[in-house]
Formats: C-alpha cells, structure tokens, sequence
C-alpha cells in the first residue's frame, strides 16, 4: 500500500484513532470509574437512609425490624443502630457472630461492653474501602433517638479497577489487531469509489472520454460521480466541435493558400496576356509616329491598334468578372428565371456569328422551364459556352443546342461537330488563360478565361457540368 495513496491515509489516520479511542475509554474506566462509583453509591445509600428513616420513625422498633433487614439485603451494606450511651441495639445477621464474640469477653463488665461497642463502630466507620452514613432516628412510642449508621463496602470497584490495569497489555494487543481489520475494511470501503472516481478523471485529462463512473449512490460522491460523467460528456462535445473547427481551419488556411497561389499564379498570367498586346500596340505608334517603313501607312497600322486595345477591353472586363467572382463578399442575386426565355435570348445574339462563318443552328428548347439562378451571371456562361462552340467550329458545322427537363432536372446540351479535344486537355480546359490553340491567337483562340468563367459561375450555382468528346464532336452538358 503505497504511503501517498488515499487508502493509506484513511488506514493509518482511522487506526490511530480507533487505537487511541480504545485507550481512552480503557483509561478512563480505570481512572474515573471508581471516583464515579463511589459517588453514586453515596448518592445511592443518602437516598436509600432518608427513605428508610421516613419508612421506620412512624414504627415501633420492633415493627421496624423487619424494614432494616431488607434495607440491608437490598443495598448490601452494614447496618447499626446504638442509643445515646453507645450501645448497639441492632445489627446485620453476618456481624451477629463477631460483635457477640467481643462482648462475650466481657459480658459482666458494663465499661467493656461500651468500649466494645465503640471500638467497633469507629472501626466500621473508618475503614478505607467502605462508605458510612449516619443520621439521628427516633422509634413510634420511645422518646429516646437513636444513631443510625450504614456501612458500604468498597473492596469490589477497587479490586475490579486493579484487574483492569493488569489487563491493559492483552487488552492494547486486542485493541491494536481490532483497529488494523477495522482501519483496513473501513479504508476500502471509503477509498474505493474516490479511486475510482479518480481514474476516470485520470482519462479525463488524457482526452479520453470513453468511460463512465459507475457509482450510484445517494450521497455526494454519487452526486459527484454524475457530474464528472455530465462533465466528459460535455467536454467530448466541446472537444469535438473544437476538433471540427481545427479541422475547417485548416481547411480554410490550406484553400486560402491554394487560393493565394492562384491568384499569384493569375496576376503573372494577366501581366503576361497584356504585355503582349501593350507592346505591339506601343511599336505600333512609334513606327507610325516615326514613319518608319510599312508604318507610314497609318490608316492600316491604326485599325490593327484599335483591334487590339478592344481585345485587350474584353480581356479587362474578363479579368473584372473573375475577381468579382472570386472576391470575399461577392454574393450572386439569386431569384426565379426563365431558363427556356434566356436561352433563346442568347442563342439569338450569335446569329450574325454563324452567318459569317456559314454554321447550322440546330435549336430543341423545351419551354417554361425555371431555376434559381442570378439572371446576369447564368446569361454569361451560357454565352460563353456558346461562344466557345462557335469558335472551335469549322466552316459548314452544326451546333446542336437542347434544353429538356429529365427527371425534374434541366438539361442543356450544346454540341459542335468537327471539333476534338485530346484527353489530357479535357483535364485543364477551365484552367485560367489556358487555350486548347496554342497559336494564342485572340481571333481564333480568344482570351482564354472563358470557360474558367463559366466553371466559377456554375460553382457558384452548384450547378453539374461536364465537357466530352462525342462521336459527333465536343459535347458541353450542364445540369441545373
């Protein structure tokens, strides 16, 4: 038992008590139990005489008789009745043979008799290990008072109390092996559940909260016992909302820097996309200005300027799109739309798009079909997917554009034929600036942040979407 456990503690401090405890008591049986004794039995024989006197002044003395004799059987004790002159004239039966054998010495003789008689009643009286009493009594008809003396013998409480003390060694060694068993049952019994209740919280602050403190009772430490329970349970909850956060944080930490990286990555793209530009148009106008060579015709070099500083607007207004889409606060106004209506709407505005390239618009538009959606957003992706067929088609191709409802989910196709896409291209086409024509020719190829567009927008719609290689051609599927 290991000395700064609770068991040992308990042990030791319940034996010393109950060790002391029985010597106390012992000690105290031998040093005040004969003092009380001998002032109770006092107590006890002045009650006792004073009842006795009430009893027997109304008698004669021969009536009386009969009360001192139980008097005396009933307290065991001596007593002694004697007149003025000292003379006894009544006395207990087990002191007839000694008293009579002391006036039988001198029976003829008046002087010895009363000296006799004196001698003994001094000696009943101050003997050590007995109690006396005496007090006046007067006998019915007999105008003479006689001296009643009672005589308690002490000898029983003392030799009881000297047989205590010789006992106190086996007493101490019985006291000791008594204490030890109690000390020991009762340090178990209290140390039991704390110990439990101890290793549980033990767990506790391990961050192990799988097991519980089965004390029941209804005291404190089964009041105790249910808030520690209360408090793991609680604790677990916090830990694990705790352990969510921690984990959502980290979430957000690791897409905040994936985050920051692709905008690094898209700010050197952007500044690569318009230095190009920037410098042709700069070379431009410092040939057309200087008049160097073919620049002398400025009407031709001008228009090619224009040209390029309206790509170079798209490709602003583009960039402006997707770092409003990308920004923080950025919230979309989502409400109900016509789905059917935008589509038609803006298939319309690519109409002079496929005259010039001689295209076949192959339209199946299931009508009065709505989503949620923001109006302005869903309007440029779906231009921007439509564009895309458009550019990537040849001359005399067809753009098959469906919107059907399946299974409560609407479906837009938009399908151009003669176009292929290489598989692995099919992995990083809504990747920002990434063109599949890698001529990076604006007029074919455009700014390549067109479908990186779209796939932000439908993101944000939580919207399904997919681009494949059909039989036919490059097929867009978007689910709304």
């Amino acid at each position: 038992m290991k000395r700064n456990r609770i068991t040992f503690k308990v042990f030791y401090i319940t034996t010393l008590l109950l060790v002391a405890s029985a010597l106390i008591i012992y000690l105290t049986l031998y040093f005040l139990l004969p003092s009380y004794y001998y002032n109770h039995k006092e107590a006890t024989l002045h009650e006792g005489v004073n009842t006795l006197i009430e009893k027997i002044e109304p008698l004669t003395f021969t009536e009386a008789e009969p009360l001192l004799g139980d008097f005396v059987h009933e307290y065991n004790v001596h007593l002694i009745i004697q007149n003025r002159a000292g003379f006894i004239i009544y006395f207990p039966t087990n002191m007839d043979q000694k008293l009579n054998g002391e006036m039988n010495r001198g029976r003829n003789h008046v002087p010895f008799r009363q000296q006799v008689n004196r001698r003994f009643i001094e000696e009943e009286l101050t003997r050590s290990e007995v109690i006396s009493i005496s007090e006046l009594v007067k006998f019915k008809n007999d105008l003479q008072q006689y001296q009643i003396n009672v005589v308690a013998p002490l000898q029983p409480i003392d030799e009881a109390s000297k047989v205590i003390l010789m006992f106190l060694p086996y007493m101490t060694i019985a006291i000791i092996i008594i204490s030890i068993i109690g000390a020991y049952l009762y340090s178990n019994i209290i140390s039991k559940p704390l110990l439990k209740l101890n290793r549980t919280a033990k767990q506790m602050a391990q961050l192990d909260f799988s097991s519980k403190s089965e004390i029941a009772s209804n005291d404190e430490l089964g009041e105790l016992s249910s808030n520690l329970n209360k408090l793991a349970k609680n604790l677990k909850i916090n830990m694990d909302e705790l352990q969510e956060a921690n984990d959502q944080l980290k979430d957000d930490i690791q897409k905040e820097r994936e985050q920051e990286e692709k905008r690094r990555e898209f700010m050197a793209t952007v500044s690569h996309e318009l230095k190009t530009p920037i410098t042709a148009v700069s070379g431009q106008l410092e040939g057309m200005i200087h008049q160097i060579g073919a620049y002398k015709d400025r009407d031709k070099y001008l228009q090619q300027s224009y040209e390029i500083m309206k790509d170079m607007e798209r490709l602003v207004y583009e960039i402006l799109d997707v770092s409003q889409l990308e920004s923080f606060d950025f919230s979309p106004q989502i409400k109900t739309i016509n789905l059917s209506n935008l589509l038609e709407k803006t298939v319309g505005n690519f109409l002079y798009f496929r005259d010039l390239k001689m295209l076949e618009f192959v339209t199946e538009i299931e009508r009065e079909l709505y989503i949620e959606a923001d109006e302005k957003l869903m309007t440029k992706a779906i231009a921007n997917v439509i564009s895309n067929a458009v550019k990537y088609s040849g001359e005399g191709e067809k753009v098959f554009i469906s919107l059907k409802n399946r299974d409560n989910v609407s479906e837009l196709r938009v399908l151009n034929t003669g176009a292929h896409i290489d598989e692995k291209e099919l992995q990083k086409i809504f990747q920002p600036f990434y063109r599949v024509e890698k001529s990076r020719n604006r007029k074919t190829g455009g700014s390549g942040l067109g479908l990186y567009i779209v796939k932000k927008i439908l993101d944000i719609h939580q919207a399904e979407y997919s681009v494949t290689n059909d039989q036919k051609g490059v097929l867009f599927l978007i689910k709304f």
